[in-house]
C-alpha cells in the first residue's frame, strides 16, 4: 500500500472514531438533561417563542421580556397568598446568586392586585431577582398558568423549555443541571 492511501486510511479512521464519540457525548448530554427533567417532574414543552410581556415592577422600571433574549430565564408565576409560593422562596433566592446574570435570570411575577401584598410578602428583604407585577393574572394565564406556584424555563434563544407545576426546591442538583445545559454559567 502506498503512503499516500495509508494517510487517507488513518484520517478517514480518525474522523470516524471522532464522529463516535462526539455523538456518544451528545447522547449522555441528553440523557443528562432527560434524566433530570424527569426526577424534577417538569413537563417538556412545544420549543415555540414564550410571550413577551412587559409589566411593570416595584421601582417603577418595566421589565421587558424580549430584553432578557440571550439569556436562560425561569419565570415564576406566584401570589402572596399562596402557602406553596412562601415555601419556594427561600430557594428561588439561593438559585438567583448562584448563576451569573450574564447568562441567566429569575424573573418572579405576582399575580397579586398590587404592590401593597408583594411588599408585605417580601417583608422589607428585597429579593435578589426581578419581580414583576401582574394585576388581573393576564401575563400568567397567556403562559397557561393555572395555579400558583407555577415556573416556566425558557433557553437563551427565547423558546419554551420546560413547565414546573408546583413548588421546588430551586437549588436541587437536577434544577441546576438544567440550567447549566441550557448554558447557564455558574457565578463565579
Amino acid at each position: 500500500m502506498n503512503t499516500r492511501l495509508k494517510w487517507s486510511l488513518a484520517v478517514c479512521l480518525v474522523v470516524a472514531v471522532g464522529t463516535f464519540a462526539a455523538r456518544k457525548v451528545s447522547l449522555e448530554t441528553i440523557s443528562e438533561l432527560e434524566q433530570a427533567r424527569a426526577t424534577l417532574d417538569a413537563r417538556e414543552l412545544p420549543r415555540e417563542a414564550a410571550i413577551a410581556f412587559a409589566l411593570p415592577m416595584r421601582d417603577g422600571e418595566t421589565l421587558d421580556f424580549e430584553q432578557l433574549k440571550g439569556k436562560v430565564v425561569l419565570v415564576t408565576f406566584w401570589t402572596s397568598w399562596c402557602p406553596p409560593c412562601r415555601a419556594e422562596e427561600p430557594s428561588l433566592r439561593e438559585l438567583a446568586t448562584m448563576f451569573s446574570r450574564d447568562s441567566f435570570q429569575l424573573v418572579a411575577v405576582s399575580a397579586d392586585d398590587g404592590w401593597d401584598a408583594v411588599d408585605k410578602f417580601f417583608a422589607g428583604r428585597k429579593p435578589p431577582y426581578s419581580v414583576a407585577l401582574d394585576r388581573g393574572a393576564i401575563v400568567s394565564r397567556s403562559w397557561g398558568t393555572t395555579k400558583f406556584p407555577e415556573s416556566y424555563l425558557v433557553d437563551a434563544s427565547g423558546n419554551l423549555r420546560l413547565k414546573f407545576a408546583g413548588p421546588r426546591d430551586w437549588t436541587d442538583l437536577d434544577v441546576l443541571t438544567l440550567l447549566q445545559e441550557l448554558g447557564a454559567r455558574r457565578a463565579l
